[in-house]
C-alpha cells in the first residue's frame, strides 16, 4: 500500500508514518510538507492508494487544495483531510467537496488505523463527535417544515427509536472501531455491544455496520447537521 502524507509539521508526519508502518504491513509512506510538493509526487503511472492532506498546511487555501488534488488524482484514489482543530462546518464542506473522510489528528493507534481501513473499504470516515452531536439533535426542520426533536433520525424518526447507549455505539461504529474496542471504550461486555448493534440494525432497517453508518451520515448531510 502506498500513502501520500502531506503535513507541514515534521513531527506529525514522522509519527503518522511510523503508525501506518506499524498497522499496515509493507506500507510505503511518501511525505510532503505542503501542497505543491505533494502534487508533484502524484504520478498516474504509480498511483497512491490513499492521500492524506493537512487542512491548514501551506497551499491549501481552504478547500481549494482539496479540489486541485482531486482533479489531479482522478477517480478511484480516496483523498482524506487531517486537522488538529475543526468544526462541523469544516467536515461538511470537506465531504461536499469530495473528501472521502475527515480525520482528527487527536486519534491514536488503532482508532486511526480503523479510520484508514474504513476509507480504503470505500466508506466515508467522520469524527465520532460529529455523529454524537447529531444524535443529540440540533432542532433542524424536517421536509414538512416542523422542528426535528432531539435525536430524531430521518423524516420517519428512525433515529429517535435508538436509546442513548445505542447512539453512543453507533457514533463509535462510525470510527470503524471493532466490537471489542467499543466495549472497552464504553465499559461494556462485548456481547452487550453485539446486542446493542443488533437493535440498531433492526431500528434503522439495515443488515450490517457499513449500512448503519452510511444511513446516519446521509441523514446528517440531508438535514444540514453535517
Amino acid at each position: 500500500m502506498r500513502i501520500l502524507l502531506a503535513d507541514d509539521h515534521d513531527l506529525v508526519r514522522e509519527a503518522l508514518s511510523l503508525l501506518f508502518q506499524q498497522y499496515f504491513e509493507g506500507c510505503e509512506v511518501v511525505e510532503a510538507g505542503s501542497l505543491e510538493p505533494a502534487l508533484e509526487k502524484i504520478d498516474p503511472e504509480n498511483p497512491f492508494d490513499l492521500i492524506l492532506l493537512d487542512l491548514r498546511m501551506p497551499g491549501m487555501n481552504g478547500l481549494d487544495g482539496l479540489r486541485i488534488t482531486l482533479d489531479k488524482v482522478g477517480v478511484g484514489v480516496p483523498v482524506v483531510l487531517l486537522s488538529g482543530a475543526y468544526n462541523g462546518e469544516d467536515v461538511r464542506h470537506a465531504i461536499e467537496n469530495g473528501a472521502q473522510g475527515f480525520i482528527p489528528k487527536t486519534l491514536r493507534g488503532e482508532a486511526l488505523a480503523n479510520a484508514i481501513r474504513l476509507v480504503l473499504a470505500g466508506e466515508k470516515y467522520l469524527p465520532s463527535s460529529i455523529l454524537s452531536n447529531f444524535a443529540e439533535g440540533f432542532g433542524n426542520k424536517n421536509e414538512h417544515g416542523s422542528m426535528r426533536h432531539a435525536g430524531q433520525f430521518g423524516v420517519d424518526g428512525d433515529f429517535a427509536r435508538l436509546t442513548p447507549r445505542e447512539r453512543e455505539v453507533l457514533a463509535l461504529l462510525s470510527e470503524g472501531r471493532p466490537n471489542k474496542d467499543i466495549a472497552r471504550h464504553l465499559d461494556l461486555r462485548e456481547i452487550t455491544v453485539k446486542y446493542h448493534l443488533k437493535n440498531v440494525y433492526r431500528k434503522l432497517h439495515v443488515s450490517n455496520r457499513a449500512q448503519a453508518v452510511k444511513i446516519a451520515l446521509e441523514d446528517m448531510a440531508r438535514s444540514g447537521s453535517l
